[in-house]
């Protein structure tokens, strides 16, 4: 038996990294892999396959390639000397280009296209595994499972049980959806149509941006029946005798219906003996429990339970995921181009600590099927988004070639690399912008106060 501090290190820190640089490294990984299987099969020269920017940290050479994992791991690339090479990012090139064989626009679309298309492949393939495994969420559905009380959402009559239908005359048929109207909407209130019991009636909710990422938000919940992924030794809840896959129906005869109401629950009865109805093997349990202030700073009583959700398919079929990602990111470009009405700016968005930091929570507290899920979304964003016609991207690539393809003539050397150059210097200093706000929202304390005091972990 490991020592419960060894397993906590091994379940929170050790198991989720090894875990997000898998699936970090895979994702980029397949990328670069798609630009070099195509231009090994247009012919063209490769020089260089390296994990990661910068100096090498371990290098070997196979038939005139270079293979690398270098320092900077947020990236990769592929050193192609036909295709306008990036010497700032990619280091120096041996092959002079004007000494090789150009390249035809055909050759450079597809090199730069394939990239995308493999991460896209991955994404499927991924999505098909997480539909049949399932994973921890919520609900899949738009059926409100908790109203905090005393909100303006309770106050407008809004129950746990109706179900969400339309956002300002909008429908939604996930939960996903409905976050992302709220955030679009360029008013300061909202119409809810809602369904009670099978009859539909309708009210009106003022919003107001959400204190730490910008986007406004409703005090709504979906439904769901929480478990008890972990219990904390020596905590409440292992002292009551509840245990891991214990499934929580009530609370002291209050039907539970997600982890917040749970945790809101809880957190309102310190030391308070509190009955608390699990199922358990397929059969009800009743246990006793005393919730207590468990932290110093915290404000809410906890029993000691890391709660996750139930195991359910993630949509209809397999694509739903691939369409959901995509919905995503069609509401986040919408919410940034309306920042004055949605209050999303820049600063919200994530970059590789974000990204990094986001698996790694989604691992620690849903465990891989939510890494993988998460995954899914990483490489539909990534293809997406290399597609822009952006120099230094895979879109300006394609651009390029098309220009190219056009004038019939290859474009001016200087002017494509000063353009590259320039565009390069615009995205480190966007990326270094979000990287800070990254860090903001992990570190809100330290950064604000200068405090040291690490955030809790929720825990009902």
């Amino acid at each position: 038996m490991l020592p419960d501090i060894l397993t906590e290190i091994i379940s929170i820190y050790i198991y989720p990294g090894l875990l997000v640089f898998f699936f970090f490294g895979l994702t980029i990984f397949i990328h670069e892999f798609g630009h070099f299987l195509m231009a090994k099969r247009r012919g063209m020269k490769i020089e260089r396959f390296s994990m990661g920017f910068g100096p090498a940290i371990w290098q070997w050479k196979r038939d005139g390639i270079e293979y690398r994992i270098s320092w900077i791991p947020f990236g990769g690339y592929v050193a192609l000397p036909q295709m306008a090479p990036m010497e700032a990012l990619e280091g120096k090139t041996e092959s002079k280009p004007e000494e090789l064989p150009p390249a035809s626009p055909e050759s450079k679309t597809l090199v730069a296209f394939f990239g995308p298309v493999m991460n896209m492949v991955l994404a499927f393939v991924i999505a098909f595994i997480v539909w049949g495994v399932g994973m921890p969420m919520p609900s899949n559905s738009t059926v409100v499972g908790w109203v905090d009380p005393d909100s303006p959402e309770e106050h407008a009559g809004i129950r746990p049980g109706d179900k969400v239908v339309a956002i300002n005359g909008r429908p939604v048929k996930r939960w996903t959806e409905i976050r992302g109207e709220v955030v679009n909407s360029h008013e300061p209130n909202i119409a809810i149509t809602l369904e009670r019991e099978g009859k539909p009636y309708q009210c009106q909710l003022e919003i107001e941006a959400d204190e730490h990422g910008g986007a406004k938000m409703v005090s709504l919940y979906p439904e769901s029946r929480p478990f008890a992924q972990r219990i904390i030794p020596g905590s409440p809840a292992e002292q009551a005798g509840l245990l891991p896959g214990d499934k929580f129906l009530a609370v002291d005869g209050v039907p539970i219906v997600s982890a917040d109401q749970l945790r809101g629950i809880i957190g309102s009865r310190a030391d308070q003996l509190t009955e608390v109805k699990v199922l358990r093997h397929g059969q009800p349990v009743i246990v006793k429990v005393t919730p207590q202030i468990l932290e110093q700073k915290a404000k809410r009583a906890q029993m000691g339970v890391r709660l996750g959700d139930e195991i359910v398919r993630p949509g209809p079929t397999p694509l739903d995921q691939i369409w959901e990602s995509l919905q995503m990111m069609g509401y986040t470009a919408k919410a940034l181009i309306h920042y004055k009405e949605t209050g999303v700016g820049l600063g919200d968005l994530s970059g590789p600590v974000g990204i990094v930091g986001g698996l790694w929570a989604m691992i620690a507290y849903g465990g891989v099927r939510s890494g993988l899920w998460l995954a899914v979304v990483l490489n539909v964003n990534l293809a997406v988004l290399n597609l822009l016609p952006v120099p230094v991207l895979d879109g300006g690539h394609i651009l390029f070639a098309l220009i190219e393809w056009v004038r019939r003539k290859p474009l001016n050397a200087r002017l494509v690399n000063a353009t590259q150059t320039a565009f390069a210097a615009l995205i480190i200093t966007f990326m270094l912008y979000v990287t800070f706000h990254d860090f903001q929202r992990f570190f809100p304390a330290k950064l604000k106060t200068q405090t040291t005091e690490p955030a809790a972990a929720p825990q009902p």
